[in-house]
């Protein structure tokens, strides 16, 4: 095999791995809402969205944001969609060592020059260091709660009293908690 064939195999074998995300349902809204649900393709986009807008207004390092954002839920296109009943189910270590088989598979089918810095993300991530992880994170909550605010819509909302309570739970940042507040009384 030539090194090109290699190169274009990984970067076919990554593509798929994003694609998969398109077809993976967010687990937690099976049981609570008829009809299509969000794909974790679909939530990674507002995320990404969500880290655009208000990495820009905090002034933060947007490209890091946005890699952030891309990237926070992609091992999900190997591991799945884990609800935190998944989770428990599992156990916390049995989840860790799945989440980073994925994240290596994922590294290993990114170009070899890049590799270094795309595990420092998913380090800054798992570890929150830095303030474009933590409000990645935070963000990644928030938007759940968006989502839930418009499942709601069709559901009623106190269906959706739970992904609110954990959303604000998991958020420190002063300006994203009145946001939540304020989606989660309406």
């Amino acid at each position: 095999m030539l090194a090109s064939d290699s190169i274009v195999d990984s970067l076919v074998r990554f593509w798929q791995y994003a694609s998969e995300l398109k077809r993976e349902p967010r687990k937690g809204w099976q049981k609570r809402v008829d009809g299509r649900l969000e794909s974790v393709a679909d939530h990674s986009f507002a995320v990404t969205l969500l880290g655009l807008y208000e990495g820009e207004r905090r002034g933060y390092d947007l490209e890091r944001i946005l890699k952030l954002a891309l990237i926070h839920d992609l091992e999900e296109a190997i591991v799945g969609d884990l609800t935190p009943q998944d989770k428990a189910r599992l156990g916390r270590t049995r989840v860790e060592k799945a989440r980073e088989g994925a994240i290596r598979e994922l590294l290993s089918k990114l170009p070899s020059k890049s590799r270094a810095s795309y595990l420092k993300l998913w380090t800054d991530l798992k570890e929150r260091r830095s303030k474009e992880a933590r409000l990645v994170h935070e963000l990644d909550k928030v938007e759940m709660a968006f989502q839930a605010h418009e499942y709601g819509k069709r559901t009623g909302q106190r269906r959706m009293r739970d992904f609110y309570e954990s959303a604000i739970k998991e958020t420190n940042d002063p300006i994203l908690k009145r946001a939540l507040a304020t989606i989660a009384k309406n």
